[in-house]
């Protein structure tokens, strides 16, 4: 804490590389903020930064990591001036596309000459967006994909964010962000550093390879951590001040019980509601019955498979307060701004404890209130035991005696004699069991082949209790002969994914 109270005044006695932009000094970068107190993670990571360092922030979400490290460049003008081209000064890489209209769009806010790169629009309206702007966010596909090109060129690159760095640093992201940082940093010109920053809201051992590989000596900076660590040292970072509720339900009862605490919480104008599903499909169908349920309410999905501009109005109509229910994957668990989020209902038990951490980050943001509510069937409650066990004690809800509670018969149906979790079906639904063993065998082969498994479950699409249908892809017929699990003929090969 003592280098941040000096360093403005350090700060001040350096010259101001924006001193012919349009754009504060750095001594000034407080009046960014406006008549905002800079929160904790603001008043730590923004002098750091400022001093050049480069730094890894760990807090928990809503505390104010965006305009935490997009301060520090507007104060010293990197990405304040109009660019040459797609040769931008500042790079933030996001898990997602929403997460990078979003950072976008704060950027202009603060005065940067901002754009994003990202999927879900076209060639050229992707060259309008980000042709000569001096900050540009995007994802970490296409951003790779124009550097190869040649269409994205880092050699003007002074500054990169990694936000969200344990899910972009997941299977998946790794090798992209790592060959990005690679790029930048072979094209900088001979005697100057890359200055780096990472923020997230956990910390995952992924993301200290990548510090060793990439930044210099970078600063921690841990805002009121409870930490609590698994088997391979991650770190859940940050504390919630959310309430934190467990509900024992069924899966007949699940939606019922959902509608009544939704309707409870939105009972005053404002606010909303996200319910957070495991898969797709459940999506889309608990939307639809949730409006029902709930007439007078719009009731919104957001899952991966929806188009940009879909997406793009789901955002703006929760922002807007035309809906004020969201239903969704863990894809709106990670940096979404959403208006006041009164109440998180876990429809299904999060895949990891980090993906439930952020999750629970949605709502008590910015000093509010907000609950944090598990609903768990009894098909749950194996899996559920797991992710608690990981979970900070701030972030745990009360303990029950029911959820250590195995029903023999639902742990029969599930499989458990293979391993805890391993029939873990879509939604909380079982697996069938030893006593429909052909089915069984058909389902667990059928959902390997469409699905990819998801980080933190075993056995991926074998888990699931029945097979399902992968969305945008024709379901594969399971009268072929030698295509199931477990008969007798030539199989046909399992192509990777």
């Amino acid at each position: 804490m003592t280098q941040h109270t000096r360093a403005p005044r350090r700060a001040s006695t350096t010259p101001s590389t924006a001193s012919t932009a349009p754009a504060p000094t750095v001594r000034d970068w407080q009046t960014l903020l406006g008549d905002r107190t800079p929160t904790p993670v603001q008043a730590q990571a923004i002098p750091a930064l400022l001093d050049g360092r480069d730094v890894i922030t760990t807090a928990r979400t809503g505390s104010g990591k965006t305009l935490a490290f997009l301060i520090p460049a507007a104060a010293r003008g990197i990405g304040m001036r109009p660019t040459r081209g797609m040769q931008p000064e500042a790079l933030v890489i996001t898990p997602t596309r929403e997460l990078a209209v979003q950072i976008r769009d704060v950027a202009t806010e603060l005065g940067m000459t901002a754009g994003r790169i990202t999927g879900g629009i076209t060639p050229g309206q992707t060259t309008r967006e980000a042709t000569g702007k001096g900050l540009i966010t995007g994802t970490p596909g296409r951003l790779k994909d124009l550097i190869g090109r040649g269409e994205l060129r880092l050699n003007n690159l002074r500054y990169v964010v990694l936000d969200e760095a344990d899910e972009l640093l997941s299977l998946g992201f790794l090798r992209d962000v790592g060959d990005i940082l690679r790029h930048a940093r072979d094209q900088q010109p001979q005697g100057r550093t890359l200055q780096i920053a990472m923020a997230s809201a956990t910390f995952p051992a992924e993301i200290r390879d990548v510090a060793q590989r990439f930044m210099h000596d970078p600063a921690r900076i841990d805002v009121a951590p409870t930490p609590g660590a698994d088997a391979t040292g991650d770190i859940l970072g940050g504390v919630s001040t959310a309430t934190h509720l467990l509900h024992h339900t069924t899966k007949d009862a699940l939606l019922t019980d959902a509608a009544r605490h939704t309707r409870a919480a939105l009972k005053e104008p404002g606010g909303c509601v996200v319910l957070f599903s495991r898969t797709k499909h459940l999506v889309k169908r608990r939307a639809q019955h949730l409006g029902d349920l709930l007439p007078g309410e719009q009731v919104s999905p957001l899952e991966g498979n929806m188009d940009q501009k879909k997406r793009e109005r789901t955002m703006q109509a929760l922002r807007d307060g035309q809906s004020r229910i969201l239903v969704a994957t863990d894809i709106a668990g990670r940096g979404i701004d959403l208006p006041e989020v009164r109440l998180v209902i876990h429809l299904d038990v999060a895949a990891t404890a980090e993906d439930h951490v952020h999750r629970s980050g949605r709502t008590a943001r910015a000093g509010r209130d907000g609950t944090n509510l598990i609903l768990l069937a009894p098909e749950q409650r194996a899996l559920w035991q797991g992710i608690r066990r990981k979970l900070p004690a701030a972030l745990q809800p009360p303990a029950t005696p029911e959820e250590r509670q195995i029903d023999p018969e639902v742990q029969e149906k599930r499989g458990q004699g293979r391993g805890q979790g391993q029939s873990q079906g879509r939604g909380g639904q079982p697996g069938r069991g030893a006593g429909q063993q052909p089915r069984s065998a058909q389902g667990g082969s059928q959902g390997q082949r469409q699905g990819a498994p998801r980080q933190g479950q075993q056995g991926g699409g074998r888990s699931e209790g029945r097979p399902q249908r992968s969305e945008g892809r024709p379901q594969q017929r399971q009268d072929t002969p030698g295509t199931g699990a477990g008969r007798v003929g030539p199989q046909r090969p399992k192509r990777r994914r």
